[in-house]
């Protein structure tokens, strides 16, 4: 995870000549660090402030400040879209084209948001634990795999290790389409964590107990530190 640059009220305001409150920046091109959270954005597709802020290793005031920095400089858009929830950033389309990587922009959609969440909660848990993994995002597991067939949500790269990453809300399938899955992956990667809610979790931990499948992991889905006292 990247440490938040410090930015002053006045480059909040204006990095490039002098932008009133609803306008944005002359068009440019991102910083290095800039580049680094614009990637990171259009991976995860969308990031709410107090996840934004444990990312960035920073306080929620100062994740605020980015994304309203992002916005002045023409590369996000930001807002309350569920009551109840802080702000989420996500790029805008030039945003994403800078991001380098090829995928596309937009709002989240409000049926997707807690999903989305927990996928960012499940990044940031296995960043704390192994700092020296990589994350491939479930954007990039499609284009390289297609959308058909059985696939994980995302990959974390680990020494020569590959980690299937599986994240279960709720069973939608029946037992015999989710024992499919896990034969598929168990083919392709080193180990299949799988992150689940009550339900599914379950079922989860009732087909790893029968050994089958001994590079399956059971996980409950992480909660955010305040959450949990940690």
């Amino acid at each position: 995870m990247a440490t938040a640059p410090r930015i002053s009220g006045a480059a909040v305001v204006s990095q490039r000549g002098r932008a009133g409150a609803g306008e944005r920046a002359v068009v440019r091109r991102p910083e290095p660090w800039e580049f680094e959270l614009l990637r990171l954005l259009c991976e995860q597709q969308a990031i709410p402030f107090d996840q934004l802020a444990r990312f960035f290793g920073c306080e929620a005031e100062q994740a605020a400040r980015l994304a309203k920095h992002l916005y002045k400089s023409g590369f996000a858009d930001s807002g309350r879209i569920l009551h109840g929830e802080p702000p989420w950033a996500w790029l805008t389309g030039r945003g994403a084209r800078l991001s380098g990587t090829g995928f596309a922009s937009g709002q989240p959609k409000v049926g997707a948001m807690g999903r989305m969440r927990v996928v960012n909660e499940i990044r940031l848990y296995i960043a704390r634990r192994a700092p020296e993994a990589r994350w491939v995002c479930g954007r990039s597991v499609i284009r390289e795999q297609g959308r058909q067939g059985r696939r994980p949500n995302a990959v974390v790269e680990i020494g020569r290790e590959r980690h299937a990453i599986l994240v279960k809300h709720a069973i939608r399938q029946s037992e015999s389409s989710e024992r499919e899955i896990l034969e598929s992956l168990m083919q392709g990667y080193d180990a299949v964590i799988a992150f689940c809610a009550a339900t599914p979790g379950n079922l989860y931990r009732r087909l790893a107990e029968t050994h089958r499948w001994p590079k399956l992991v059971v996980r409950e889905i992480p909660q955010p530190p305040e959450a949990t006292g940690a």
